[in-house]
């Protein structure tokens, strides 16, 4: 009777326990809903990471954003201010622009890559913490469309077409394609790409792709032919590059049409 009583005793402490974490489950109810943070950006520009949350019947106690570990910006609600930043390489926070549920940035540099964290932390009496990250890329991008030098405006069949396409300085380095009436020119008419370290940015890099066949009749379609050349640095630039080049039409000598 004695080890039964025990073992009830012991069976219904368990249940409590197990009953009171499940009950605590159900009202801890912070969640993390959605962290916005773009893969890519560009130099010298914003952007504005957002922080969405759930807290149902919980309450706010501070929102915390990182950059590779490093908090940079804090957000408390009972406090005056309530937003405070800190200095962390690469992240300039404009306070005025941001709030509980987002963060923006000004001035990014080729140093605000990395990885961003928002971290949401519930108050008194269950003191949740939620954290998601996300990885942000800082591209350098070329102001300009992509170059081409060599071309002329008339070829005579069986003449040499050569022609460089050049993009200037980027990082990371561009993926030039040269294309021949709207379709990409076969690799035996390609020749590249070379990429030159910028003597002004020396954490970015010219791209050059050469071109260089030579015309005939199936290359002219209605006595032209389109050449163009696209520069991608994906998911932010995307420019090209076109002209049209036409037949040299033969010289009819004068003794030829006197004849005729």
């Amino acid at each position: 009777m004695t080890q039964t009583w025990k073992y009830c005793t012991k069976m219904f402490g368990k249940t409590i326990l197990l009953l009171l974490l499940l009950t605590q489950d159900s009202v801890k109810s912070l969640r993390l809903v959605d962290l916005r943070v773009p893969s890519h950006e560009r130099e010298g520009g914003k952007v504005r990471l957002g922080c969405q949350y759930d807290l149902q019947e919980d309450k706010l106690y501070a929102v915390k954003w990182y950059k590779d570990g490093e908090e940079f910006y804090r957000y408390v609600p009972r406090d005056i201010p309530n937003a405070y930043y800190f200095h962390v390489d690469g992240v300039k926070v404009d306070i005025e622009r941001s709030s509980n549920n987002a963060v923006t940035l000004i001035n990014l540099t080729q140093e605000s890559s990395g990885n961003y964290s928002c971290e949401v932390d519930s108050d008194a009496p269950y003191f949740s913490v939620e954290v998601r990250s996300k990885y942000m890329h800082i591209h350098f991008l070329p102001k300009t469309r992509p170059r081409v030098k060599g071309l002329k405006e008339l070829y005579n069949l069986n003449e040499l077409v050569a022609a460089n396409c050049s993009l200037g300085p980027s990082r990371p380095n561009a993926h030039l394609v040269w294309f021949v009436n709207d379709r990409p020119a076969p690799v035996s008419y390609v020749s590249g790409p070379w990429h030159r370290v910028s003597a002004e940015r020396p954490d970015a890099a010219e791209t050059i792709l050469q071109l260089s066949f030579t015309a005939t009749e199936t290359n002219f379609i209605n006595g032209a032919i389109k050449l163009k050349c696209q520069a991608t640095i994906a998911p932010l630039y995307q420019k090209e590059k076109e002209s049209t080049h036409y037949i040299a039409l033969p010289i009819i000598e004068e003794k030829e049409i006197k004849d005729a």
